[in-house]
């Protein structure tokens, strides 16, 4: 959910744009320009359709009028010229005094005009019984302003103005039998220290605030009364754009910069290094004037040097992006309050992500350093795993069943051989260089029954954080103190009332120390020590297979997969057995290959890990290495299977490969049921928990496909390196995914029509 450049018109007319417009009906926007010219434009290609000359000085402004549809223009000539659905002018109304700004009023029915020190309203009278389309015979005027009045706006009855005199003025709009009046109603008379450029209306979840623009560079946020909330830091420039983007609940705020800074309303923050609009972008001009049309969900902005852009609403853009310093490995959160984000970096750094109380799109972030830890170590000593990987590789085979998975009806021949190297020259190399640094993280689980977060490295450690439980008490972080902060709390309870969609502050009984503890910083109290190479694969066996206490099961490139007892820190068998003594001159090995990735089925109790040599096996889960018998092996990919996981919903085994598929199996591991092509080189899988959507990293694209139906329903474009983890968050309705360049982004989960309706 983002906006995104769609327009870039750089070979503009050389002369000044000093107004924009939109014409709902034909999907139109208008440009206003310092001769008195008028240009309508097509939205989708920026394509011009009419040329007209029908102003003799500077266009001020554009305003279009619903029920006739009908545009009104400005100008500094003293002139109204209205303009009908074929751009043909239908009426044009002499003033005889520059005009700076028109609104109507849509309960009153007033056309309402802004001169130089004075505010004018006339009724309208759209059957032209008067002879025009407003009734210049009965208007009414007011003098409260002493200067040009650059902005107005209106809601309900009433009317909000604000002028190069540094005024913000209310105003009450009265009917009698003998005219429409206005009746000033409040009246700021230093609104700013300097002349007051835009004014913007924002209603939302009943609430109102105003927004007001300067020349002293600020922009002030006021209550619907006028009141002042507060006031945001002095910009870099005036203020010459304010334009509120309803489709993603933020404004867009232009100043002397080349892209406009981004502030959410609900939280009264800027936020635009959590949004991916402006990420990267080429620097240029700065900008001069906003416009978003609520009707076309567009932004349309002008610079100095007359050149016009414009930015579309995408749903499947990045809703915000957490910002690294560091390639990003893998990715995990917890559904508890609150909820958390955990990202884990080549460098060895875990970042803690959490949610803002006050905007969804503002993110607080902690971080730790696996090198800064000295925690206790759990498990085999490496020494002891390197002296059995020596003396036994090469004494193993693998036992294999005679029937195994293939494509749709086809029996499998034997398996490929292919090298038994367990990573590329690359991999090796990085491998190399993380050992020197430190950790490289390779995935991450949060495990909710323990409060306790896990990430496997490629220093073939397995490193355990807890939440740091020295701090103590009951206010939570999460609302930033704002118990400490009565004017945040005030500021808070009038941009967002209670009852709203970000809900009040918690209460006393949501301070629990729990929750506290939580917030706290994260620290790595053990390691768990059972692989030699990388551990590249980590699944959970809990309370959902009738075990009292949580097991894990982990997978890497020394052909080893290691059970651990995650209450005690215990190791409590591998397989192969690693014990000398009960070897024989053959025994069976896990793969030909490495192992890049592991997933539990609960419902049939068994686990499936892929390889390196192309192959996925399945076998029964079991607490000794004698239970863990073959059930199956997946085979019909070409390359490397980097991800496999199990679809609860349809009890189905899905796998991604490097060979640009994804293939789904019966639960069994028989047969190969479909196969999707994932158009590159898939590097993660996740499932939609709520459609049952397969979520696919393929290199720097998000895919997402539907299980049943096989065909690709979102695409989420943005990152710029490869994508390696992605995780859905169904307490936010959104997908997050990590990757090598240095971001987590989040998006919006797919949501198929048949949900919508309902």
């Amino acid at each position: 959910m983002a906006m995104q450049k769609h327009l870039s018109l750089r070979e503009w007319q050389h002369r000044p744009i000093t107004a924009l417009g939109y014409y709902p009906p034909r999907r139109e926007f208008l440009l206003g320009f310092e001769d008195g010219g008028v240009q309508w434009c097509d939205l989708e290609n920026g394509k011009i359709l009419v040329s007209a000359m029908e102003h003799k000085g500077m266009v001020t402004h554009f305003l279009y009028w619903l029920p006739p549809k009908l545009l009104f223009s400005s100008s500094n000539d003293g002139t109204v010229v209205v303009w009908s659905s074929a751009a043909n002018v239908v009426d044009r109304i002499q003033l005889r005094h520059p005009i700076f700004s028109i609104a109507i009023n849509v309960q009153r029915q007033l056309l309402v005009c802004g001169f130089k020190g004075r505010l004018s309203v006339f009724p309208l009278d759209e059957k032209r019984v008067c002879g025009h389309v407003i009734n210049t015979a009965k208007s009414s005027s007011d003098h409260s302003h002493t200067d040009i009045v650059s902005q107005i706006t209106c809601q309900d009855h009433r009317i909000y103005t604000t002028g190069y005199d540094k005024r913000l003025l209310i105003f009450d709009t009265y009917v009698t039998r003998e005219k429409k009046g206005l009746q000033l109603v409040h009246r700021n008379s230093r609104a700013h220290t300097a002349g007051i450029t835009h004014l913007l209306l924002i209603r939302d979840h009943e609430s109102t605030r105003l927004l007001t623009g300067s020349f002293d560079k600020t922009v002030g946020v006021w209550s619907q009364d006028a009141q002042l909330i507060h006031r945001l830091p002095p910009f870099t420039g005036i203020i010459t754009g304010l334009c509120h983007v309803p489709a993603v609940g933020m404004v867009w705020i232009a100043s002397a910069n080349a892209h406009p800074t981004l502030y959410d309303p609900r939280a009264g923050e800027t936020v635009s290094d959590f949004v991916d609009t402006f990420q990267g972008a080429d620097e240029g001009l700065s900008l001069q004037r906003l416009l978003c049309p609520p009707e076309a969900n567009h932004v349309i902005g002008t610079n100095k040097q007359h050149q016009v852009f414009v930015w579309k609403y995408n749903a499947t853009g990045c809703v915000t992006i957490l910002p690294g310093k560091h390639p990003i490995e893998c990715l995990s959160h917890t559904a508890k309050m609150p909820l958390l984000l955990f990202s884990g970096h080549i460098n060895g750094m875990v970042q803690k992500w959490e949610q803002s109380h006050l905007s969804p799109f503002l993110f607080s972030n902690d971080s730790a350093n696996a090198s800064d830890m000295r925690p206790k170590r759990c498990g085999q000593q490496i020494s002891q795993i390197d002296q059995h990987s020596s003396v036994h590789s090469g004494e193993l085979r693998l036992n294999v069943p005679g029937k195994r998975a293939g494509t749709p009806g086809k029996r499998a021949n034997t398996p490929r051989k292919r090298s038994n190297t367990p990573v590329t020259s690359a991999a090796q190399q990085r491998m190399r260089q993380a050992r020197r640094r430190g950790a490289v993280f390779t995935r991450s689980l949060f495990v909710e029954d323990l409060d306790i977060l896990l990430m496997s490295a490629e220093d073939g450690d397995i490193y355990i954080w807890e939440f740091d439980d020295s701090i103590t008490g009951s206010a939570p972080a999460s609302v930033h103190n704002l118990h400490k902060n009565p004017e945040k709390i005030k500021k808070l309870e009038i941009l967002e009332p209670r009852g709203s969609v970000l809900g009040a502050p918690p209460s006393e009984e949501e301070m629990s120390p729990e929750l506290n503890k939580r917030e706290a910083g994260l620290t790595c109290k053990k390691l768990l020590s059972g692989h030699s190479h990388a551990v590249s694969g980590l699944a959970l066996v809990g309370k959902e297979s009738g075990y009292d206490t949580v097991y894990l099961l982990s997978g890497g490139w020394d052909h080893r997969i290691c059970l651990w007892d995650l209450r005690s820190c215990t190791l409590k068998g591998t397989f192969p057995n690693l014990d000398v003594e009960s070897w024989s001159d053959v025994k069976e090995v896990v793969c030909e290959g490495s192992i890049l990735d592991l997933a539990y089925s609960p419902e049939r109790r068994l686990f499936a890990y892929s390889s390196s040599d192309g192959l996925v096996y399945i076998r029964r889960f079991g607490l000794v290495s004698t239970e863990m018998t073959l059930v199956g092996i997946l085979q019909g990919h070409e390359a490397d299977v980097t991800a496999v996981l199990w679809h609860s919903m349809h009890e189905e085994w899905v796998t991604g490969s490097e060979d640009g598929t994804i293939r789904i199996w019966d639960g069994n591991g028989s047969q190969c049921l479909k196969i999707l092509n994932s158009q590159g080189a898939v590097t993660c899988l996740c499932i939609d928990q709520v459609n049952g959507c397969i979520i696919a990293g393929v290199q720097d694209v998000i895919r997402v496909y539907d299980a049943e139906s096989c065909l690709q329903v979102q695409t989420n474009l943005g990152h710029k390196d490869c994508v390696q983890s992605v995780i859905h968050i169904p307490e936010l309705k959104q997908y997050a995914s990590a990757s090598w360049d240095c971001t987590v982004r989040l998006w919006n989960a797919y949501s198929s029509p048949s949900l919508k309706a309902k």
